[in-house]
């Protein structure tokens, strides 16, 4: 007698070359957590997905206009996440003892080192009237006292940042800048209004440091030598993201908007060829599909269906799903696990919309968008899932 089998649907923007090792070692997890089934592959990403060449994306720059964009994108890009980083990092870069002795400093009797001069300059400094119409001309005048409280008067490394970097005062002040841009843009963002563009963040930096007297062509060696370390890695894993990682996932959901009865078709056909009982694991839109197919009459034959990091909940709640409305489902929806994690911005709850449904918090540990892929590699869900089935 059959011990009933599992069809393992995938997401979007998944295809049979990044599928395999997914499904191997998810059969690995699944075994090793007693669950004994015979699998179905269901890859319908090939022959349905849509297919993207990056025909569509305009040509690559001329290599010295690559190099700028590059460095540009380093540069701000960690500011956003952080931007006290570069500010830290000058913290940090050097100590007294490894300094060169040629290049320290000896303030004058009774007078205080050029480094503590200036930071006592910047730390009362008061928006200059060009800065101000500067400010205003964006819309972010009101967000400036923000940015500097938070940055200048809230934290506790700028004047170690500048003391560490006594030797090399214009990068200490073009760090603070842009420190204060990168928190204009998180505040800009946080308020739901445009954020600085790249000619605005430059001006407003170029402002600051001219008004601190701290103007200069170029960035020291060190601040250089990092952004050369990040830059090109940077760029292209981000411009990669844009074209492989979003192209085909987002032309998947749109394909499935407008053309979804295919898909479902071939899931049907899958588990309509599965030894019985059947038990689904779908992800992502996968779960989206296969939630359509059984809510619609005359479903295949399904006794266990286990979504993975699905946004069918929150689709159902604004009633976009293509094949279904609310409010409730009918009888014959099999038994639902639904499985999410708090790391993964795509995964949604069911059981405050469906009370039959069963949620299950599971933690990869991993960043987004990692962890939206992270489900089947995790032993934690295929021993939520053994426990479900059985």
């Amino acid at each position: 007698m059959s011990n009933g089998s599992i069809v393992f649907v995938h997401g979007t923007g998944v295809r049979l070359r990044s599928f395999e090792p997914t499904y191997q070692r998810a059969v690995q997890q699944a075994r090793a957590s007693g669950l004994w089934k015979e699998w179905i592959r269901c890859v319908w990403g090939d022959p349905l997905g849509v297919e993207f060449r990056g025909r569509s994306i305009p040509p690559e720059p001329d290599a010295e206009r690559l190099r700028a964009k590059e460095q540009d994108f380093a540069e701000w890009n960690w500011l956003f996440d952080d931007p006290l980083f570069e500010l830290y990092t000058l913290t940090i870069r050097d100590t007294p003892t490894i300094r060169d002795a040629d290049s320290e400093e000896v303030a004058a009797p009774g007078q205080d080192p050029a480094w503590k001069a200036l930071w006592n300059k910047i730390r009362t400094y008061q928006a200059s009237e060009d800065l101000q119409l500067l400010l205003e001309r964006n819309g972010y005048e009101r967000l400036w006292s923000r940015a500097w409280s938070n940055i200048v008067e809230a934290s506790p490394i700028l004047r170690e940042a500048f003391e560490s970097s006594a030797h090399e005062l214009h990068d200490v002040s073009r760090a603070l800048a842009r420190a204060l841009v990168a928190e204009i843009h998180v505040l800009a963002e946080e308020s739901g209004i445009p954020c600085p563009t790249r000619l605005e963040r430059n001006a407003i930096v170029d402002r600051l440091l001219l008004d601190w007297h701290q103007s200069i062509l170029g960035v020291g060696v060190f601040l250089t030598n990092m952004v050369q370390r990040a830059a090109t890695r940077a760029l292209r894993r981000h411009r990669r993201n844009l074209s492989d990682n979003i192209a085909l996932p987002l032309g998947d959901i749109l394909l499935y908007q407008s053309h979804g009865d295919r898909i479902r078709d071939f899931i049907r056909k899958k588990i309509e060829a599965a030894p019985k009982p059947v038990t689904v694991v779908a992800h992502s839109l996968g779960g989206i599909a296969c939630f359509d197919l059984l809510a619609l009459p005359d479903p295949p034959a399904v006794s266990h269906l286990v979504t993975a990091g699905s946004q069918a909940p929150l689709l159902y709640e604004l009633g976009a799903l293509v094949s279904w409305k609310p409010p409730g489902l009918p009888a014959h929806f099999p038994a639902w696990l639904n499985l999410y994690d708090r790391n993964d911005f795509l995964s949604y709850v069911a059981e405050p919309l469906f009370p039959f449904a069963k949620d299950v918090e599971v933690e990869s540990g991993q960043p987004f968008p990692e962890s939206h892929s992270a489900y089947f590699a995790n032993p934690i869900v295929w021993k939520e899932i053994q426990k479900f089935v059985a």
